[in-house]
């Protein structure tokens, strides 16, 4: 059992966008800061965060660096997201950076703003790769514009403010922020509820008298996100305990065995939230569902089944698309798809479904050192490596079925377990892969030996992994992660 790693990245992702200070007049020369933050998830310190505003000149840099330490069943994983946001003081957007750090893996994507789009790098793996995207359509505004606002809004006693700005870690795609005055926070502060459409929850922020945040608090099923405001050393004193584990945190036991599912064709899982809300979960390739008189969620995986590619998503160029992570157009990855469906005694004019089975197969025999140590690494990484676990086996299969002109996308969710992580009888975080086969999306697991798929796989949500680091049809992960009970009501063989 492997399981993916891409919700981390967002947790890391989430703790950048959510937490946002405010310290100029609406009029005025921008006020330089430079602020730490302690943030904990749980109750436990796991990293920290630096927010800093300088004005160089006739430009003004933006800047955010997040370093979480976080378990994966008993290891620790580094995580760095880093983006800096670059304007004229004239509040015209020059450049963005963003990076990324996760274990031994480092990704950097650089956007350049010119007057007819934007040139976009992406770098992994000692290879870059590079585009044009058009500007962000809409109204607007850049990150020292929405200091100016928010700071003139708290101090003109306005109730709500609401505005829109870009999300550097969301492939610059365009958010809508809702600001709403509230109560007394914590010391002299006023406490702020701020929500974004990137991510599904809402972030309460304590302000003090200068516009600055104090603390921030994100709640997630996990336990709270919490940044409070520190000096450097405090922000930067070493996590007791090796961070958070996530992993652990988000496994649901059952309350029986049910080693059934592995073998099964059919089953019936009745999956609850733990927090009471309305659970929200595709009905794609194998998975359907109905309502619970019981309250919940019946859901029925069928091994075989397969769900209708709608109009939009067979328009969707990003499932053909050679990206930063499933990077289909990498030599080495295209050979590999050609040695795959040739090993199989295929050609590229076989049944796309037989092709896509080979695809399977190979990625499951290709990678032999199947543990946690790759941390997300891109399909052309795992092709020279060939280490990883869910997540790798999930986007090396994604990029071989592109390079095999075949549409894909990556799921992301929980599979049964027998045992993983000192743990028994569970469910646990997973990832594997779809493929558009006769216009229909076809679930495909790498890690498995015996055969392509199996029912014990609850699917939360999908991707085409382009070139987010947000990535925002990953979101529901966040507000599902930690909060769900599952148990197998019955399999059929």
């Amino acid at each position: 059992m492997r399981r993916s790693e891409r919700w981390i990245a967002i947790v890391v992702a989430l703790c950048a966008v959510v937490v946002t200070s405010v310290a100029s007049d609406e009029h005025a020369t921008l006020r330089p800061r430079d602020s730490w933050f302690v943030v904990s998830i749980g109750g436990t310190n796991c990293g920290w965060m630096h927010e800093k505003i300088e004005v160089l000149g006739d430009r003004i840099q933006t800047s955010n660096d997040t370093h979480l330490l976080l378990g994966r069943a008993g290891a620790a994983t580094s995580v760095r997201m880093t983006w800096r946001f670059i304007e004229t003081v004239d509040g015209a957007p020059m450049q963005c950076e963003v990076e990324q750090e996760s274990g031994a893996e480092h990704s950097q994507t650089s956007y350049r703003f010119l007057p007819t789009g934007i040139t976009v790098d992406e770098t992994a793996g000692g290879h870059t790769l590079s585009r044009v995207m058009p500007r962000p359509e809409g109204t607007w505004w850049t990150p020292a514009a929405v200091e100016r606002y928010a700071i003139a809004r708290r101090r003109d006693g306005s109730a709500e403010m609401t505005y829109r700005t870009v999300d550097p870690t969301g492939g610059l795609k365009v958010i809508d922020i809702v600001s709403k005055r509230g109560g007394a926070g914590e010391g002299k502060t006023v406490r702020w509820t701020t929500t974004t459409s990137a991510v599904p929850m809402a972030t309460e922020e304590d302000v003090d008298a200068d516009g600055d945040v104090i603390v921030s608090r994100t709640k997630m099923a996990i336990g709270d996100m919490v940044a409070r405001r520190s000096s450097e050393a405090e922000a930067k004193k070493p996590s007791a305990g090796g961070g958070v584990d996530l992993i652990t945190r988000t496994m649901v036991l059952l309350s029986k065995p049910s080693p059934e599912v592995l073998k099964g064709h059919r089953a019936r899982l009745a999956v609850r939230s733990t927090n009471g809300e309305a659970l929200s979960l595709p009905a794609s390739g194998a998975q359907r569902f109905e309502a619970n008189p019981a309250g919940g969620l019946f859901v029925d995986v069928e091994v075989g089944r397969t769900s209708p590619v709608t109009a939009e998503e067979l328009a969707d160029a990003r499932y053909l698309a050679s990206t930063i992570l499933i990077d289909a157009n990498d030599p080495a990855v295209k050979a590999l798809a050609v040695r795959a469906v040739e090993s199989a005694g295929l050609t590229n004019a076989s049944p796309v479904a037989d092709r896509a089975e080979a695809l399977r197969a190979f990625v499951m025999r290709f990678i032999v050192h199947k543990d946690l140590a790759s941390a997300f690494a891109g399909a052309s990484a795992v092709a020279q490596s060939k280490a990883g676990d869910c997540s790798e086996h999930a986007v090396l299969l994604a990029a071989l079925l592109r390079a095999q002109g075949i549409p894909s996308r990556v799921a992301s969710g929980l599979i049964y377990a027998e045992e993983f992580g000192g743990k028994h009888n569970l469910f646990a975080w997973h990832m594997w892969t779809q493929a558009q086969v006769k216009g229909e999306w076809i679930d495909l697991d790498a890690t498995l030996a015996s055969r392509p798929f199996h029912p014990g796989h609850l699917l939360i949500a999908t991707s085409a992994q382009d070139d987010a680091q947000l990535d925002s049809d990953f979101s529901n992960l966040l507000a599902t992660i930690g909060n769900l009970s599952i148990e197998v009501v019955h399999v059929d063989r």
